[in-house]
């Protein structure tokens, strides 16, 4: 069982740093797991590059890398944990590490899962490392 941020998800759609690793993941054997927040965390993150002005996505592409996206779930490619049932865990961590709130809820999941939590986030990762010991930065994504 593999918990995924955002982070690691979004590479399935925008190419860049990691993306070969990310995809490898989700056509590998492990089961993926995420807190429902991703949802719109992968759908924020391809829309905003809509306003990158240094690597701009057409609207209509975003739009329709949005779409593959909500097919992905659909697909159960990652099984979502409501976040109704992290939220309070994922406040304690918050507090405790400190860290985003957003970003605990993938930390409360893997925690409850007993799971490896996967990121790209360089400041997540070196926050959390201390205290959940199954949190690894993907692999493409270790100099970020």
């Amino acid at each position: 069982m593999i918990v995924l941020d955002a982070s690691v998800a979004a590479k399935w759609l925008l190419p860049e740093a990691g993306s070969q690793e990310a995809v490898a993941l989700q056509e590998g054997p492990d089961e993926l797991f995420g807190p429902d927040l991703i949802r719109m965390e992968v759908a924020a993150a391809i829309t905003r590059r809509v306003r990158d002005k240094e690597k701009p996505l057409p609207a209509a592409e975003a739009i329709h890398r949005c779409t593959k996206w909500f097919r992905l779930l659909d697909q159960a490619t990652i099984a979502l944990l409501p976040e109704s049932e992290l939220l309070e865990e994922a406040i304690r961590l918050s507090v405790k590490i400190p860290h985003t709130l957003q970003d605990c809820l993938y930390l409360a999941a893997a925690v409850r899962l007993d799971a490896s939590l996967i990121t790209a986030d360089r400041p997540f990762h070196d926050r959390v490392k201390p205290f959940y010991k199954k949190i690894s930065m993907l692999p493409g994504c270790e100099k970020n």
